[in-house]
């Protein structure tokens, strides 16, 4: 009785697209009675499953995740999706190659004239393990190149002056203050930064993280992951994507590292910090050589992308699709304390959950939306969003036949959230999509409450963006409807204390009311992009447009 009065509700959606006109009566019927009627308890149920202790974290490339993926292949088998992955099945397998660092072997050292220092594992840098040959050693000059840009569109190059060819390069965390929030966040990527070094013949790259980064997350936040493996998917030369192999010297060193190093060289780090936070440039030789040596543990593993679809009504528009996405992976099991499994009760077992009940719905409807709708839990997304990559690349549908992709990733609901965001909106016609989903189920659209940190192009969504296919990653904001609970607060003792963290798990609070709508505002915007007669579009003169569309 519930699923039919939910699919009779949602078809007033896809009656109120195509009938502007009645959008108001529609719009209270809608709200009124879909706010009594979904459960958001579904989506604790599967988050009680795959948050548990029994999937150990659901780490790619283990039995645990594939625990995980067969959960989500019989929901898809259940509900009645068709499959979409490889040979007629629900799974996209992805090879992968698996690199973790042998701790005892890496080292890094300073030298200038014959002075040299042992910088310490742990306290002062970072690596991890390296995706070309297993022994890797390198003795070279290093470069000081600033943030380690190149963004014509700010006049800002920081090679202009400098050859860096065969140098070991040193360079700042971030971008600089001046640059969008968008704009900062595609330049502060180490995969952006590594490529233009990589273009400028450097052999390797050591990140010295800015005093606003440190603030933002503590070095004490990165060791944990000190010998976790990485991954990235070969292609069918069996070279690793985004592997890198060019730059044989990678670390990240601490604020102790570079205050050594600095000293060495006879430089001050304190003016470097202030110059570059005010917008300054200026790169350098540096006068020492460092020299990086470690070997790192490879294998091969296989892990999956689970792909169904819905097929649309329409005899034209069923060729293109809508893809909801959520990562299925976690990071698994780290160090030997008591509590050391990495649950990811909210990252992302609650994503996973929220597109399941999505897919439940939208199935259930007598009238398909005029698209086709698929649904992808993708893997490796905390390797670096490799599963997405992979898809995105790699498509089971043609990739001009994708319209949008709406991804939902870490959706934090301990309070009745009463707002949400869609990080990425703003740079295609997608916000007025997600600004009617929201009128419809009387959320609030708020913009992104902490923009320093990035997340258009942390997650799954930005996959599909280099690919020039509008998207956006639909999260719940920090308006609590309940005026005794500050939503801001609890979102960032969860950010603070519980991401990444083996507590984040089904010990904490979880909100049905915040879920009920968060849930239902993902819903109306699919429905509304799969039923509009017009695809999404680029805003004009956009970054990202004008970078990645082939329009």
């Amino acid at each position: 009785m519930l699923k039919k009065i939910i699919v009779g509700l949602f078809f007033i959606i896809t009656v109120a697209c195509t009938s502007p006109s009645s959008d108001g009566l529609n719009l209270k019927i809608l709200i009124g009675s879909v706010a009594n009627e979904l459960k958001g308890q579904n989506v604790r149920k599967h988050m009680e499953i795959l948050a548990s202790d029994e999937m150990l974290g659901r780490e790619a490339g283990t039995e645990n995740y594939d625990k995980a993926a067969q959960y989500v292949i019989d929901n898809f088998k259940a509900l009645g999706l068709q499959p979409l992955g490889h040979n007629g099945s629900y799974k996209q397998p992805i090879r992968f190659l698996e690199s973790k660092l042998d701790i005892e072997s890496t080292e890094l050292i300073l030298f200038k004239d014959d002075h040299s220092i042992d910088l310490i594992l742990r306290e002062d840098y970072l690596r991890s393990g390296g995706f070309g040959v297993i022994n890797e050693e390198i003795l070279a000059p290093l470069a000081f190149v600033g943030y380690g840009i190149i963004a014509p569109e700010y006049n800002h190059n920081d090679y202009e002056n400098i050859d860096v060819k065969d140098k070991l390069l040193l360079m700042l965390s971030g971008a600089p203050a001046e640059f969008t929030t968008d704009q900062r966040a595609y330049y502060s990527s180490s995969r952006t930064k590594a490529e233009i070094a990589i273009e400028q013949g450097a052999v390797g790259v050591i990140t010295m993280r800015t005093p606003v980064d440190q603030k933002r997350r503590p070095w004490a936040r990165y060791l944990p992951g000190l010998g976790t493996p990485g991954m990235r998917w070969l292609n069918e030369n069996d070279e690793p994507y985004q592997g890198y192999t060019q730059l044989k010297g990678s670390a990240t060193i601490s604020q102790s590292g570079a205050q050594k190093l600095f000293n060495l060289s006879g430089h001050n780090l304190e003016q470097i910090f202030k110059l570059h936070a005010e917008g300054g440039t200026n790169s350098f030789l540096m006068g020492i050589e460092a020299s990086l040596k470690r070997s790192s543990i490879q294998r091969e593993v296989v892990s999956s992308n689970i792909i169904g679809f819905i097929q649309g009504d329409d005899p034209e528009l069923k060729k293109e699709y809508v893809i909801y996405t959520a990562h299925l992976d976690h990071i698994g099991i780290r160090g030997d304390g008591e509590d050391n499994i990495y649950n990811g009760a909210y990252d992302n077992a609650a994503g996973i959950g929220a597109i399941i009940e999505i897919a439940d719905t939208i199935i259930s409807m007598e009238s398909k939306p005029r698209r086709s709708i698929i649904f992808a839990a993708v893997t490796a997304e905390e390797k670096g969003l490799q599963g997405s990559s992979y898809f995105a690349i790699n498509p089971t549908v043609p990739l001009e036949s994708l319209v949008a992709n709406i991804n939902i990733d870490m959706p934090y609901l301990g309070f009745p959230v009463a707002d949400l965001h869609g990080f990425g909106a703003e740079h295609s016609s997608l916000y007025h999509a997600l600004e009617k989903a929201s009128q419809y189920i009387g959320m609030q659209l708020t913009p992104d409450p902490l923009p320093q940190e990035v997340r258009f192009v942390r997650s799954d969504q930005f996959s599909f963006v280099k690919k020039g296919i509008p998207a956006l990653g639909l999260r719940p904001g920090t308006i609590s409807s309940d005026e005794s609970v500050d939503g801001a607060k609890e979102l960032d003792n969860f950010l603070k204390n519980h991401y990444h963290q083996p507590t984040d798990d089904l010990s904490l609070p979880f909100s049905i009311e915040g879920t009920e709508r968060f849930v239902r505002t993902g819903l109306a915007l699919g429905l509304i992009i799969a039923n509009d007669q017009s695809r999404p579009i680029w805003n004009k003169d956009d970054f990202f447009g004008d970078k990645f569309s082939k329009d």
